[in-house]
């Protein structure tokens, strides 16, 4: 196995299409594989549905490349997908199925498959392994299929994975920070929180983060002081381990003017691209949804861009290529602060980053929706239902709603009803239009929610 020097994967999932044979895995869940106990979705039906957004990697495949999934994707997902011009890959599916069990921990057991992906690298020349993330287990996937890894070293990733490291990176590059401190133990964090309430003439919040965790997974926002004691006991609970030792951050919660998200690319020979910037949408700490691309003045663009490639330039230092995705922030006074966490890997905001490139330029807007339905929910339904209100994207009508996963779809079935996560993403020609296909959007998924069996649920 060997990690890649020459493939441009920026220019393959663009302009150059046809170059290469990809191998694409989404191994989400890596958090837990670098550090175990970091916690993470404990609930078996929740995970379920959460293993099945591996389908939103069908947006970067092109025609030549080769996708793992768990299972086989609905026909009318991959019909609807060919229609509005996305390649379908050849897909391959271990066995035997299991719901739960990691996506690279059945390709490992399952000798003919790596087998089949063996052949396919020795045919193609080369064929590359794009995962999620990279640990210790997709660099065994790569070594016993002959396969280069794209990306950096489980090691590294790990390291980069880690959210006091990207503060003290932001800090060592000079860039504005939020107001915080990396705690070593509970009384620490007492303290500073008492001290950043004592500097502050108005009522202050703070987020307590756990260093590692994906998905607002590890992090509590505390609204005051009197329930700091609680949130202490959740955060050690959630932890499952003695994890003071590695350290917690407190950081001071901003009213924002607005929430980013940028994408850049590392080339092996350390050139740096901002090739996405989002306005993300949160709900609390969890992301929700983005507008893309972000609607930034001059300035701030510039900016944006100056930090990005500041930032590029340390990781390559540091030993890391590839994909990198970087939340930050404008705080309330217009000031950016451009590092909040560093992710090395993709996230869910990478599937979609390249969408353009398929569907030309729009304005887009994301909307993920988690949602109880009383009777089981499919696909071919709910487009259905989209397309009698107007809304569905299509072949003819190149504006819309695009429900981009099919297997997250009423996959389990509980007493309380039907689990279902719908994600989104709305083209339009303004943003205006967007907001508007939002709205009836809106108004369709709660027609679907089952509010009985969703009370029961959280109950």
């Amino acid at each position: 196995m060997q990690h890649y020097s020459d493939v441009d994967l920026l220019t393959a999932l663009s302009t150059g299409r046809s170059q290469h044979v990809f191998i694409w895995l989404f191994n989400i869940g890596a958090e837990e594989v670098w550090h175990p106990g970091s916690g993470g979705i404990s609930d078996p039906a929740e995970q379920t549905v959460v293993n099945r957004i591996e389908e939103m990697n069908l947006l970067l495949c092109r025609s030549q490349d080769i996708i793992v999934l768990r299972q086989h994707p609905d026909p009318d997902f991959l019909e609807m997908l060919s229609q509005i011009g996305f390649a379908i890959p050849r897909i391959e599916v271990p066995e035997p199925f299991d719901a739960l069990t990691p996506i690279t921990d059945l390709m490992l057991a399952d000798e003919g498959l790596l087998q089949r992906l063996r052949t396919a690298s020795e045919e193609a020349g080369t064929a590359y392994l794009v995962p999620y993330a990279v640990t210790w287990k997709e660099e065994e996937v790569a070594a016993r299929c002959s396969l280069t890894l794209l990306g950096a070293g489980s090691g590294l990733s790990a390291r980069i994975n880690d959210k006091i490291w990207s503060r003290r990176t932001a800090e060592e590059l000079g860039f504005r920070v939020t107001e915080g401190a990396v705690c070593k133990d509970e009384t620490e964090v007492r303290e500073a929180c008492l001290r950043m309430t004592a500097e502050s003439s108005a009522p202050v919040r703070f987020i307590i983060k756990l260093p590692h965790g994906a998905s607002g997974k590890g992090m509590v926002l505390v609204e005051d002081l009197s329930r700091l004691d609680s949130v202490l006991k959740v955060m050690k609970r959630f932890a499952g381990r003695p994890s003071l030792s590695a350290g917690w951050l407190v950081e001071r919660w901003h009213a924002k003017q607005m929430d980013l998200n940028y994408q850049i690319y590392i080339d092996p020979q350390g050139g740096v691209t901002l090739f996405s910037l989002k306005a993300q949408e949160l709900a609390g700490t969890v992301y929700i949804g983005s507008r893309m691309p972000a609607e930034v003045d001059r300035r701030l663009e510039v900016e944006i861009r100056s930090c990005a490639e500041q930032l590029g330039a340390s990781l390559f230092a540091a030993g890391y290529t590839g994909i990198a995705s970087i939340d930050g922030f404008v705080n309330e006074d217009g000031l950016l602060l451009p590092v909040i966490e560093i992710n090395g890997r993709f996230t869910l905001s990478t599937y979609i980053s390249f969408v353009p490139s398929i569907l030309g330029e729009h304005k887009y807007v994301s909307r993920y929706y988690r949602i109880v339905s009383a009777e089981p929910l499919t696909y071919a339904s709910l487009c259905s239902l989209l397309r009698e209100r107007e809304l569905l994207y299509g072949p003819e009508r190149r504006e819309g709603v695009i429900v981009y996963t099919a297997g997250t779809l009423s996959t389990v079935g509980l007493k309380q009803g039907f689990i279902n996560r719908i994600f989104t993403l709305i083209a339009a020609d303004s943003w205006e239009e967007a907001e508007d296909y939002v709205c009836r959007l809106e108004r369709v998924v709660a027609g679907l929610q089952h509010v009985q069996a969703l009370q029961a649920y959280k109950a």
